[in-house]
């Protein structure tokens, strides 16, 4: 059963970067699909990640802020704050 509030489009993995919460970079990653609430993400490397996340994708010059949901098989699930456009 699918939980999703909004609908997913893939992306085509685009790539995006993570960063903490002081806006220090994390992780490079690829965007497995996207919705108005969350993505998919696939990390490129397995370290571990705080639960508040600012990601940025370049290509679509969209930065958000984010929680961590969930992470499994080299995946990780991020929920955008409610007033997540940050830039």
């Amino acid at each position: 059963m699918d939980k999703r509030f909004s609908k997913r489009w893939r992306s085509h993995l685009r790539m995006a970067k993570l960063f903490d919460r002081s806006q220090r970079f994390l992780v490079e990653c690829s965007i497995l699909d996207l919705s108005a609430t969350g993505a998919r993400l696939k990390p490129q490397s397995d370290r571990p990640l705080p639960l508040e996340l600012h990601l940025q994708d370049e290509v679509m010059e969209v930065s958000k802020r984010a929680t961590l949901v969930w992470m499994q098989r080299g995946e990780i699930g991020i929920r955008f704050a409610p007033d997540a456009d940050a830039g």
